[in-house]
């Protein structure tokens, strides 16, 4: 029981000590880039010992060498984009500012009503108010003007 209350205690200290080593080196101790590094190295090693009557220093070296452009080309091409990717193709409702959609439950003039509007990331329907505090009718195009708490503020939107 000790033991295990010791290396609970242990394991936490530890994490936490390891983590702000790994944050403070930033992304080149990535476990992706060592352990995929680590492979390559070992892998031109096996390779080159099996296939090759050369000098173990020399599959040594040119393992590490290889090693190393393999860590450049796994840094550059698969952390980089990655930590770059959007985590969700969502978007937030802020980002429906200034987007054209379509009344489907009439708003009365100080009171709600729903709006659908399209996007490429799909279609959404929200809960809105007339920004002109007018009565906007089921079917009218509406452009949003701003958004509140969570309900979208519109107005009608006139064909020039």
């Amino acid at each position: 029981m000790g033991i295990a209350i010791l290396s609970l205690f242990l394991g936490d200290f530890l994490e936490g000590l390891l983590d702000s080593l790994f944050d403070s080196v930033g992304e080149f101790l990535n476990p992706l880039l060592l352990f995929g590094t680590l492979s390559v190295i070992g892998g031109s090693g096996v390779l080159l010992t099996k296939y090759s009557d050369t000098n173990a220093l020399f599959v040594l070296i040119l393992s590490l060498l290889i090693g190393t452009g393999s860590y450049f080309l796994i840094y550059y091409f698969l952390v980089i984009p990655m930590s770059n990717a959007e985590a969700s193709t969502s978007i937030s409702i802020f980002d429906l500012e200034g987007k054209v959609g379509e009344v489907i439950t009439t708003i009365p003039a100080n009171g709600m009503g729903e709006v659908f509007i399209e996007s490429t990331n799909g279609s959404r329907s929200e809960t809105a108010k007339s920004f002109d505090e007018v009565e906007i009718k089921q079917g009218t195009q509406i452009v949003v003007i701003q958004v509140i708490d969570g309900i979208l503020y519109v107005s009608e939107l006139d064909n020039l």
